[in-house]
């Protein structure tokens, strides 16, 4: 993949409401790219998410201490 540089072009036309600063929306774009290009889906899951689900996995939560 080649390096992804926004230009006014971008930031003018891809800022999204809610995206209070600009590597947030850098990051939605990139991670964009990359899920699309590698035939990836993309998961609205938070890193809590994440956490909660491994903590599941490996025995540490029971599913009622969520």
């Amino acid at each position: 993949m080649p390096i992804f540089e926004p230009n006014d072009y971008f930031w003018n036309n891809h800022w999204k409401e809610g995206k209070e600063q600009k590597w947030e929306c850098f990051a939605e774009a990139v991670r964009t790219i990359i899920a699309e290009a590698g035939g990836l889906g993309i998961s609205e899951g938070t890193m809590e998410d994440k956490m909660i689900y491994k903590a599941l996995v490996h025995g540490k939560k029971k599913i009622t201490d969520t």
